[in-house]
Parts: C-alpha cells; structure tokens; sequence
C-alpha cells in the first residue's frame, strides 16, 4: 500500500496530533503522563493488557462501591413500590445509549429511557451522569438521583482538562447516591507511545456491569415483596408446563443478594474472551488485512452496541464507523449502503438468528464484504435450528455468553440480566487493540489514530 493512501486513513498527520495534544499533557505534569499511567507491558499482547485492565477496574468498583450499589437497588424498588417512575439518561454504558432498547432480552421492564424532566414528577427516579446542566433543577423536583462520573463531565477525574462549558455538567453535588467508578475526562486504558490520545474505552463494559448488578437486586427485592415487572425479550415464559427443566437451573433465592452473582458471572464471562484468544487475533488480521487494501472497517449493531462503540467514539480509532440497523429497517433505506468486496464489517449481535441481523448479513455478503461476528450463539444453551448469524459469518466470537438473562426470580416471567452486552463491548476492544499491534507490525511501527474526547480542550480540533 502506498504512503500516502495510509495516510488518509487518520485526520491529521501523527506530528500534528502530538501538537494539539500538547497542552493536555502539559496540564497533567510530567508525573501523570499517560503513558506512565497506563502503560503498554513489555512482551504482553495490547488485547490481553487491555483485558486485564478491564477486569481490574472492575475489581475495584465491585470491592469499593457495593454499599452503594446496593442502596441504589433498594431505591429503585422502592421508587417502583411506591408507583413512581425510574428513568435512565446518559448513565455512561458505552458511546451511545445504554444496554437497553425494545425487546431487550432479559431486561425488566424498570427503566424508561424517555427522560424529559418536564414531565417528570416528584418521587421518580433519575440514573444518570453530570451530562446535564440543570442537576438543580432535577433536585428542586423531589426525583432521586443515582449518579456516576462520566468522561463527558465535570465529575471525572482531571476535570481541569475539559472546556468549560464541559466542566460545570456535574451531578455528583445533587446525587442521592453516586457510584464513583474512577472515570477519567480521557477514557482509555492503554497508552501507546508515540500516540497522544490512550485507546481502548471502558465505560461501556463498567456502566453496562454496574446497572446489570443494580437490577439484580432491584428485581429480588421486589420479588420478596411478592412484586414483579415483565421482562422484554422473545425467552419462552417461565411457567405452567411449557418450563424446560433441562435448560433451567432453578431459581434464585430471596435472602441473597443477586448483584454479586451477577458481577461474578460477568467476570467469569470476561476471563473466558481470552480462550477465544486465538479467534480474536483472526478477527483482527482480517480488519488490519482490510486496511492495508484500501478498504473500511464497519462495526454494525442493530440498536447502540457495537455500532456506537466503531464511531467516532473517545479512545477509539479513527480507522472504524458504525452501521446503526434500526435506523435501516427496510430494503429501501438499506439500498444505498455504499459497502464493496474491500470492506469488513464486525457484526454485534445480542440473539443469533435476529432477522434484522441475517438481513443485514444478506446485504453484506451481497456487496462481497467479509464478516465477523461477535455474541451469543445460543439460546438457552442451545444452538437455534435454521439460520443464525453465527452459522454463516466467516468468523465468530462470544461463545461465553447466551441470548438469554441469568437469572430466573420468582415471579417474573423470563429470566433477567444478560451478560451479553457487558461481553461484545470486551471482545470487540480487544479485537480493536490486536489490531494496532498487528497494523505497528505490519507497517514497520506506524500507529492507527486514535480520538480524544471532544469534550477536552482542544479535542475538536486534534
């Protein structure tokens, strides 16, 4: 490939990144440069760093913010006991939206994500981050707050790095509760030397653990109440003589809390992408492959997802875009989707055999793209008959996680709080930073662009 094709694969050249990025290193010190606090490990892939990383922080959240957590479920039962309304704004679980959209499988139907604080009355009950100006206002009105930081905020840390108008978006002086989860204005967990901007994200997979974690026992407690909520998705209901005791593993006890099983099986999901090792570093070859040739790299998703996370997104590369498949639904608005045989898409999936997916799936391999995926191959443990998604791309990972929840409560009709969404965000980034060791080898040490936030001082203009 020649030079100056590689080059229009970033915005701006390495030296002129470096420049803009100057005056955030500057404000940090020499002592907290990133990449002496999230440095690359000698001899270690940048995936499995990434990983470790990853799982760490989440260490740290689940060790130091449990008490916290679990006054949040308490709070949002007792908002749905009481007959109020519990919404979710901008709770930071990744570039978009949150875990959350219609026929979710395995979601309670808890949240709205339809905030709007004019018809908001006293006694609801507000999720979110300080990406609002008037946590005042929501205060003044009697409603809730659980909040977190977010690197789009005034909470995070180094808020001295963030515009002004960016650094008074706070929530944490109104919150009723706040989850501190130690988000930086940054946002990455892996500083390459030689780019200033630090990749690999983690705000999707923390916030998408905590909310999982915080209706589990949400859900538990209104289940010792002799409450229920219905739950989105398609899962067969849990009930009378259509029960499959082969694929049910009973349910789960009232006395214990459920926020801790949940975190456990999401680690134990986390700790599995690495057996898949071998998969992910296919995936990667693939898109690096990709361009290297000249051609695009896609991440689809039929709602947020993977989607949001290959666009445009804050410690993410420049070399991705995103395929939102909701606002695609129809032949006619897909017919002008401009993908050719040079292309790769990595399709995120949270059922196998979605028909919105397989149409997607048509549409591709009808340009010639190749295709990977990532997500649940099963359903309630088994692999659905007829066509999936997995069956046909030319490569899968997510083998770890199911369509399904993990949990079957009394009283509520499907089984609740999927670990898929937490697991494609982690397969994805790491496929993300395999993908810039594999690109730094192949080109002799060049660097794939990776984004600052747009709320840093300078960040638009890097």
């Amino acid at each position: 490939m020649k030079r100056r094709d590689m080059i229009r694969m970033v915005p701006v050249s390495l030296a002129g990144m470096a420049g803009m990025a100057a005056g955030a290193h500057r404000a940090l010190g020499a002592d907290n440069d990133w990449d002496k606090r999230w440095p690359v490990v000698e001899g270690e892939p940048l995936a499995k760093t990434y990983s470790k990383r990853i799982r760490e922080r989440l260490t740290w959240v689940r060790e130091n913010q449990s008490e916290g957590l679990m006054e949040a479920a308490h709070a949002i039962a007792d908002t749905v006991v009481a007959g109020g309304q519990c919404y979710q704004a901008n709770w930071d679980a990744g570039h978009t939206e949150s875990d959350s959209w219609p026929g979710r499988n395995g979601e309670p139907d808890i949240f709205s994500t339809q905030w709007n604080l004019a018809k908001a009355k006293k006694g609801d009950l507000l999720l979110t981050t300080g990406q609002t100006t008037n946590g005042g206002e929501i205060k003044k009105k009697g409603i809730f707050i659980i909040g977190c930081p977010s690197p789009w905020s005034g909470d995070a840390r180094y808020p001295e790095l963030v515009r002004d108008d960016i650094r008074k978006m706070v929530i944490r002086p109104y919150a009723d509760i706040y989850i501190e989860n130690q988000a930086t204005v940054i946002g990455g967990m892996i500083s390459v030397p030689g780019m200033p901007s630090p990749m690999g994200p983690e705000s999707g997979i923390v916030g998408k653990t905590t909310i999982w974690m915080m209706l589990a026992d949400a859900c538990r407690i209104l289940a010792k109440k002799g409450l229920s909520r219905p739950v989105k998705g398609d899962e067969p209901k849990l009930a009378g003589d259509k029960l499959d005791y082969r694929n049910f593993s009973g349910w789960v006890s009232l006395t214990e809390p459920l926020m801790d099983d949940y975190f456990q099986e999401a680690m134990n999901h986390l700790d599995m992408v690495m057996a898949e090792y071998g998969t992910i570093k296919k995936i990667a070859t693939m898109a690096v492959d990709t361009a290297l040739s000249g051609g695009k790299i896609y991440g689809y998703s039929r709602y947020n997802s993977i989607a949001g996370e290959a666009r445009n997104r804050r410690s993410g590369l420049t070399i991705t875009d995103g395929i939102y498949g909701h606002t695609m639904d129809t032949p006619e608005k897909r017919k002008d989707f401009q993908g050719t045989a040079k292309d790769f898409v990595i399709m995120g999936i949270t059922m196998p055999d979605d028909e919105l997916d397989l149409a997607f799936l048509d549409l591709f391999r009808s340009r010639g793209m190749k295709v990977a995926s990532i997500g649940p191959m099963t359903r309630a443990i088994q692999v659905p008959k007829g066509r999936t998604v997995p069956k046909e791309t030319d490569i899968h990972a997510g083998r770890m996680c199911d369509t399904y929840g993990l949990f079957a409560v009394p009283g509520f009709d499907r089984r609740i709080c999927p670990t898929s969404g937490v697991v494609i965000d982690h397969i994805f980034w790491c496929i993300m930073m395999e993908f810039v060791d594999q690109y730094m080898r192949k080109t002799g040490g060049d660097i794939p662009g990776a984004l600052y936030s747009g709320a840093l001082k300078g960040g638009m203009e890097y």
